[in-house]
């Protein structure tokens, strides 16, 4: 069970009793729904790490590292076996006294174009959408935010921030296995909305950018971080189609085009950072993450070209103010 309770204790939260009754009714109804097949390997993955003093972590280094744990070599082991029965470890890297989960994309490479075009965080309320298994929330407090709530409807990535916490020290940060759809409307909490990784998996653009302005306060940052494609072109999946293996991707537009729906959702302000190339040295297979990668969704022969023929992914961050 998720203790939401001393998290809300959070003084940001008093006269926001109507919201929070709705956040954790919608919570109450992602709990009865069934659970995923892999729930009762992941459970004893929990089950089995270890009973330690929790430590303080270092949050604000590339690798969010727990150090000082003083485990033994065959306690080590035994971790290593657990942490490794929540596979795929997607986002990262996290260091457990010294067992380095290498992830399959090196996130603080993300996080340090983030850094270069935002604002501080200082003392600020988040919402970080897509959270996946917590390392960007994560690194958010250790750059300063005051509180981070993230949300992901993958009950894996719950599991993973459940086994890091396990040997850290509490933050000011929750995690929800819930979608952006579910989140009560106010726009009186966040000051920065994080949406990263996630507008080309929405059907509707739209939608998905309307919500995060609902919920971003009133001269407010969204920090927009998305696949686009380079020049004119754009994607639009209308027939089952797929972009570098990838089933779940609906629309990619160019810059000009996000431009244009962030202002019909209510942005202004906009603020366009570099756009990278996705290199397979920023994202790739490794022990932790065993399946397919960004190689395998590159033509061989031409890897500015997707297997399917189209411009290699590119990514964009874009911050812009409600």
């Amino acid at each position: 069970m998720i203790d939401t309770e001393s998290f809300f204790d959070h003084p940001v939260f008093h006269g926001q009793k109507n919201w929070f009754d709705d956040l954790k009714y919608e919570l109450s109804l992602q709990q009865k729904k069934p659970s995923h097949g892999d729930q009762e390997k992941w459970e004893t993955a929990i089950e089995f790490l270890p009973k330690t003093k929790k430590r303080i972590a270092k949050l604000n280094q590339r690798c969010i590292s727990i150090n000082n744990l003083g485990f033994s070599s065959t306690k080590k082991e035994k971790i290593i076996r657990s942490l490794k029965l929540l596979n795929p470890w997607r986002k990262g890297p996290f260091s457990i006294d010294g067992i380095v989960v290498d992830s399959e994309w090196k996130s603080y490479m993300k996080w340090e174009r983030i850094k270069s075009i935002i604002g501080p965080l200082n003392n600020k309320r988040v919402l970080d959408v897509g959270c996946g298994n917590g390392y960007y929330s994560l690194r958010m407090i250790g750059d300063g935010a005051d509180f981070v709530l993230g949300i992901d409807p993958s009950p894996l990535f719950m599991k993973q921030f459940e086994a890091i916490s396990h040997f850290m020290e509490p933050e000011a940060v929750l995690l929800l296995p819930l979608k952006l759809e579910s989140i009560p409307d106010n726009d009186e909490i966040f000051d920065v909305v994080f949406s990263m990784g996630v507008l080309y998996h929405q059907r509707s653009y739209l939608d998905h950018l309307e919500k995060l302005n609902k919920l971003t306060k009133p001269g407010g940052e969204l920090v927009l971080e998305t696949l686009v494609l380079p020049g004119n072109s754009s994607f639009e999946n209308t027939n089952k189609q797929r972009y570098s293996q990838m089933k779940n991707v609906w629309y990619l537009p160019n810059i000009k085009e996000l431009n244009e729906w962030l202002n019909l959702s209510g942005f202004n302000n906009i603020k366009v950072g570099a756009i990278n190339k996705t290199s397979t040295f920023e994202q790739r297979s490794t022990e932790w993450m065993t399946t397919h990668s960004l190689i395998n969704g590159l033509n061989p022969i031409n890897q500015d070209l997707t297997i399917e023929g189209l411009p290699a992914p590119h990514r964009v961050a874009i911050i812009c103010n409600k």
